[in-house]
Parts: structure tokens; C-alpha cells; sequence
């Protein structure tokens, strides 16, 4: 046998071994597909489930109900839909008691802090006695007043950077101090803050030494000079390029809410090792978050901005792709096969709305020939896998 017929041969018994496994996986699909349910039932994967009354297939096959949630029947199309049971109500993605909840105490996400939900108000607790309760924006919740930052020795109390609450066994229960090795500095050219006196060229070794100008705090002494790259100004060695309190030269402040790029201010809302980021809500150690879309360039398009690259799919970024697409939607299903029970993409699947016409769901792909991929239905009762690419997420 020649070589080329060899590799022919080859290719033949390939395609035959592939033929042999789709009709494997066709005859294990038809094995299930074929199950015949008595009336009153359907099919769901190979199970026979009742749609009106089953919290895992409620109202359609695959449509899990929300935890403590039950699937009621409905008399009509769709035959069952999730119901949180009396008297308990939806909060997220659980069934809650807001007159015993102290996660959701009177209302969802009313916590209670130190305390106990009573007939949806919180109580106390009695221990230790220095806990109270301290209003906040939401509602009242419970503090412990010899521990907590924000309320130390007394409501509202709060401790400034720096600082951590430290019971005192007397009156105030609580008193806010430094962080080892940082400490409290009342200084006539800075506000008064926990410092370092190892660096603070105005606290140098000790409370009010400032350095003389052009010379930096090393180890709790005065001397040396600036790195590459920064200049001295007022003491401190700043670099021009990204300082917005000496923006391209000493002393140009930019105005409260700008940041400094390249040595000109601009508008900047997040500023990650002296960039100014656009969009984020953090930085990435000192690089901004990357940006990434879901749905893009339709009318459901979403953007959120997180730490992972762009084109990283996996199940985290596939959780983070869905929330972002539903913040309070419900996941429904997490590392699904698609196609269904054979793969060999993996998908997370994320559901929103009421059951019936407002249904959305949508699968997205982390793993397999669809990743990145996202298949979006609307007044659907099942969230089918994609079988081509579909919408792209990144």
C-alpha cells in the first residue's frame, strides 16, 4: 500500500470511528426522547415531570423556581409558576420572612446587624451591652459602639484612615486610634491623621519634625533625594506627570473631581498607579479594569468592567457576564452541557422576569466551539443552547 493510500485508509476508519459515535449520541438522544409520560405529564430530559406542581420544571421543562419558592399550578398557559408561600417574600433570589429575618428585617435588605428581627423590627442584642442601635440610610441596624469604625463610643463616630475602634472599658465605650506602627499627629501644615513616621516628610522620626525642602524621610530621617521621575515639591517628592495636587508643575491643583494625565488635568472619576481609568469601579493593582460587553450592539447590551482580559472565558467570567446582563436575575443552571448531555461546550444559564410573556433567559458559553458565545430568548419558557455562534460577550 502506497503512503497516500495509507493516509486514506486512515482518514476512512477516522470518519467511520465518527459516524459510530453521532449515532451513539442520536440513539442515547432518541432513547430519551422517546420516553412515553402518562397524561398529565412531559418529558423533560428523559424524565417524566408534572409541569404544574415540579420546582424544578415549572411551567416548562428546565425552569427551576427561586430557593424556598414553590410551583403552583395555574389552571392555564403556562400550567405552573413560582410563587414565594406565605408569608414570605421574594428578596433576591430567596423566599424571606421580613418580620423574623434579621438579613431583611421589615423590608429586603434591612439587616439587623447585633441583633434580631421582631415582627419586622430589629431588636439588640444584650451582648456585649456596649451594642446599639445607630441609624444609617437604609434603617436602623445594631453596632457594637467598642468595635465598629463607622460608630465608635457613639453614633456616627467615625474613625478617619487609619484608625481602628478600640473599646476602652469606660465611657465612651469606644475610642478610635492609630494602627501600629502609625500615630496620631496634630500638625499645623497637614490635617490631623495617623502617619508613618518612618516616611512623613512633615512627621519625620517624631510628631512636627518636617524635613527641609528638597529632602525626603528615610527610615525616620531627613536626607536624600527624589527618585527618577519626581521632583520636590513642598517637601515631597511628587511626580508631575500624575500627581493632581502638583499637575506639570508645584502647586497645580486640579479642580475636586479631575485627575492628572500627562501632566494635564481632566475629568477623572478612577485613577489607578497615576492613569486616569475610564469606566471601572477599581484598579487592577495599578492598571485599570478592562472593559467588556455583553450582548453588544443590541438593545440588551450591557458593560461591565472588571480584572480579567478580554477573551478569558471561563465560569467565573461567564457569572460575571450573566449578572452583569441580569443583576437580579436567577441562575438557573451552572456548568450545563451543550448540546444538551453531550457537550461539548460547557454553559451557565441566567433567567430573569416573571414567568409568561416577560420571560428572558439567556446561556453563555465559557468552554467548547461557543465560548464567548451568549443565546438570548424573550417570552420563552426554556433556555435552548446555542447550536451556532451566537451573540458574542468578551
Amino acid at each position: 500500500m502506497t503512503t497516500g493510500s495509507a493516509r486514506l485508509g486512515r482518514l476512512g476508519m477516522g470518519l467511520v470511528a465518527v459516524a459510530v459515535l453521532a449515532l451513539m449520541v442520536t440513539a442515547a438522544s432518541c432513547s430519551s426522547s422517546a420516553v412515553t409520560c402518562a397524561q398529565g405529564l412531559t418529558n423533560c430530559r428523559g424524565t417524566c415531570v408534572d409541569l404544574s406542581t415540579d420546582p424544578n420544571n415549572c411551567g416548562d421543562c428546565n425552569v427551576t423556581c427561586d430557593v424556598g419558592a414553590a410551583c403552583q399550578p395555574t389552571g392555564g398557559t403556562p400550567p405552573g409558576t413560582c410563587t414565594c408561600p406565605p408569608p414570605t417574600q421574594a428578596c433576591g433570589v430567596h423566599c424571606v420572612n421580613t418580620q423574623a429575618d434579621s438579613h431583611n428585617c421589615g423590608g429586603c435588605g434591612k439587616a439587623c446587624g447585633l441583633g434580631h428581627c421582631v415582627t419586622g423590627a430589629c431588636q439588640c442584642n444584650t451582648s456585649p451591652a456596649t451594642v446599639a442601635s445607630c441609624p444609617s440610610p437604609a434603617n436602623p441596624t445594631c453596632v457594637d459602639l467598642a468595635a465598629d469604625a463607622a460608630n465608635c463610643g457613639a453614633c456616627g463616630n467615625a474613625c478617619l484612615s487609619g484608625e481602628s475602634c478600640v473599646a476602652t472599658g469606660s465611657t465612651p465605650v469606644g475610642l478610635c486610634t492609630c494602627l501600629s506602627p502609625l500615630v496620631l499627629c496634630p500638625n499645623p501644615v497637614t490635617p490631623t491623621k495617623c502617619t508613618d513616621l518612618s516616611t512623613d516628610v512633615f512627621n519625620c522620626g517624631t510628631c512636627g519634625n518636617a524635613c527641609p525642602g528638597g529632602q525626603r524621610c528615610t527610615n525616620g530621617v531627613c536626607g536624600g533625594t527624589c527618585q527618577p521621575g519626581f521632583v520636590f515639591c513642598n517637601g515631597v517628592c511628587v511626580n508631575l506627570l500624575t500627581d493632581p495636587a502638583n499637575c506639570g508643575r508645584c502647586g497645580n491643583a486640579c479642580a475636586l473631581g479631575q485627575g492628572c494625565t500627562n501632566g494635564s488635568c481632566g475629568t477623572c472619576t478612577l485613577q489607578c498607579g497615576g492613569q486616569c481609568c475610564q469606566g471601572g469601579t477599581g484598579c487592577c493593582g495599578t492598571a485599570c479594569q478592562s472593559q467588556h460587553k455583553v450582548f453588544p450592539g443590541t438593545a440588551d447590551e450591557v458593560s461591565y468592567f472588571d480584572c480579567f482580559a478580554p477573551g478569558l472565558y471561563d465560569l467565573t467570567t461567564a457569572t460575571i457576564a450573566a449578572q452583569a446582563w441580569a443583576p437580579n436575575g436567577n441562575t438557573i443552571t451552572t456548568a450545563r452541557s451543550c448540546p444538551e448531555g453531550v457537550g461539548p461546550s460547557l454553559c451557565l444559564t441566567r433567567q430573569t422576569g416573571t414567568l409568561g410573556a416577560e420571560v428572558q433567559c439567556a446561556v453563555f458559553c465559557y468552554s467548547g466551539p461557543f465560548a464567548g458565545a451568549a443565546q438570548l430568548t424573550k417570552g420563552s419558557y426554556t433556555c435552548p443552547c446555542p447550536v451556532t455562534q451566537q451573540i458574542d460577550w468578551y
